[in-house]
């Protein structure tokens, strides 16, 4: 069944949109316990941080007795802990073993953060750096620079590839093949609301062969505004974005193309530092 048209509700955002829980796969490759395994750990979100069997098990589809027993395993590993006084699990700190190698060999946060940070003061905007992942975009790297940020960017934060300007930014910038095998999936996934998000993401796909940047106006969270231009890591797979985003009522059309020539000189130093100096494991802020 698709999800109900937008027009139908308020534009209210959804930070389960996007998370891709898979647990089995006809292709004998496929190894169904270990998806399984992950994709109880993909169930806990920031809104989402105490979960029971029963609830994982909603989450997921899978059997309350395969929950139990996995839920076990993960939490004799080190990736879960178990609270009884709420009959509940949450994420443990093993989990933040996974992403250290990824992250403190991943060289573009820490080129671009001292750009971010002068651009958010500047701007007054909060600065992201999101990488592709599945349907979703998860943040690599941040900097506040709203008056009063109320915001919940930090780095893993996921926000929807299709309703955010950092998603469509990084859409703009795939392979026509790879665009066509994730349209595919956009018309299974949201069904009645392809035609107009096919839309929406074409339109921002012109803007980014146009100018370089794209802006998405409410389409993920009402009261904010975005823009964002993509990066395309030095391996040449790995797709990235940096965004602005503030609030809707100080982000006019006209703020938002002043910095979304700024996020496209930002990524245009990015790589040229990255080009002079050859990356190195980053060791965390200065």
């Amino acid at each position: 069944m698709g999800r109900p048209s937008r027009k139908d509700k308020p534009v209210t955002p959804d930070y389960s949109e996007g998370i891709q829980i898979k647990t089995e796969d006809d292709d004998p490759r496929f190894n169904n316990a270990v998806a399984r395994g992950l994709a109880i750990l993909r169930t806990f979100q920031f809104d989402r941080k105490l979960l029971g069997n029963v609830e994982i098990a909603e989450a997921t589809g899978l059997p309350k007795p395969t929950v139990s027993r996995l839920t076990f395993t993960l939490t004799q590993l080190g990736y879960l802990r178990y609270l009884p006084e709420f009959g509940k699990y949450e994420l443990a700190a093993g989990v933040v073993s996974l992403a250290y190698p990824y992250l403190v060999n991943m060289p573009v946060p820490t080129v671009a953060r001292p750009l971010m940070e002068e651009l958010a003061e500047k701007s007054r905007t909060n600065v992201g750096l999101g990488v592709h992942e599945g349907l979703s975009v998860l943040y690599l790297e941040y900097a506040l620079g709203e008056p009063n940020p109320n915001r919940r960017q930090r780095v893993g934060f996921r926000v929807p590839l299709i309703r955010t300007a950092m998603g469509r930014a990084c859409i703009a910038a795939m392979p026509p093949q790879e665009r066509l095998h994730l349209f595919d999936e956009f018309a299974e996934h949201y069904r009645q609301e392809w035609p107009q998000l096919q839309g929406e993401l074409e339109d921002a796909i012109e803007q980014v062969d146009r100018r370089g940047f794209c802006i998405a106006a409410g389409t993920f969270q009402k009261t904010t505004n975005s823009v964002a231009a993509p990066f395309v890591h030095t391996d040449g797979r790995t797709l990235l974005a940096f965004n602005s985003q503030g609030n809707a009522a100080s982000q006019s059309d006209a703020v938002m193309q002043r910095n979304g020539k700024r996020l496209v000189e930002l990524a245009a130093e990015v790589r040229r530092r990255l080009a002079a100096e050859p990356p190195t494991p980053s060791l965390g802020r200065r």
